[in-house]
């Protein structure tokens, strides 16, 4: 359990890290969102209501299956990333 819980938090740290290099596009899609901010970046996470997300920020974007959610609602995992993006700061 450690290890997995380890392993998703390291995760979404590169994730964000990542994604936070380049400036935000708006794609304009609506779909069913959650978004933060981190260090001036918008990130967010849409469920593409096949059984994935795609996590967008800075330009960039990774879609996953919802399993990699470590059980988190879509609304705490992309605040957890932020929070994680800011103390890295």
């Amino acid at each position: 359990m450690l290890k997995k819980c380890t392993f998703g938090i390291g995760l979404m740290l590169t994730l964000s890290l990542g994604l936070l290099s380049c400036s935000s596009d708006d794609d304009g899609d609506a779909k069913d969102c959650d978004s933060c901010s981190a260090q001036g970046q918008t990130i967010e996470l849409c469920d593409n209501g096949d059984g994935t997300y795609t996590l967008s920020g800075g330009g960039e974007s990774e879609t996953f299956p919802a399993g990699d959610l470590e059980g988190l609602d879509p609304g705490e995992f992309v605040d957890l990333i932020c929070e994680l993006a800011n103390v890295g700061v």
